[in-house]
């Protein structure tokens, strides 16, 4: 029997700065992709984290401020 998969899942977020630090954090499966800027040890200041592996996210609908549907 297949099991159901969770609500959450675990991301690996890497530096930008290329040093192999990485972090890992618990987001919900339909949020969009993960930047954020974060302190490094290796690199003894802040940069950039960014997702490591690709996966599928929902696009982002964008808003009719116009109002063309009516």
């Amino acid at each position: 029997m297949a099991r159901a998969k969770t609500a959450q899942t675990m991301v690996k977020l890497v530096s930008a700065a290329k040093t192999g630090y990485e972090k890992w954090f618990s987001i919900n499966r339909s949020s969009q992709k993960l930047n954020l800027i974060l302190y490094d040890p290796r690199a003894k200041r802040h940069c950039l984290f960014t997702e490591d592996k690709k996966r599928k996210v929902p696009d982002i609908v964008g808003k009719d401020y116009a109002r063309r549907h009516r």
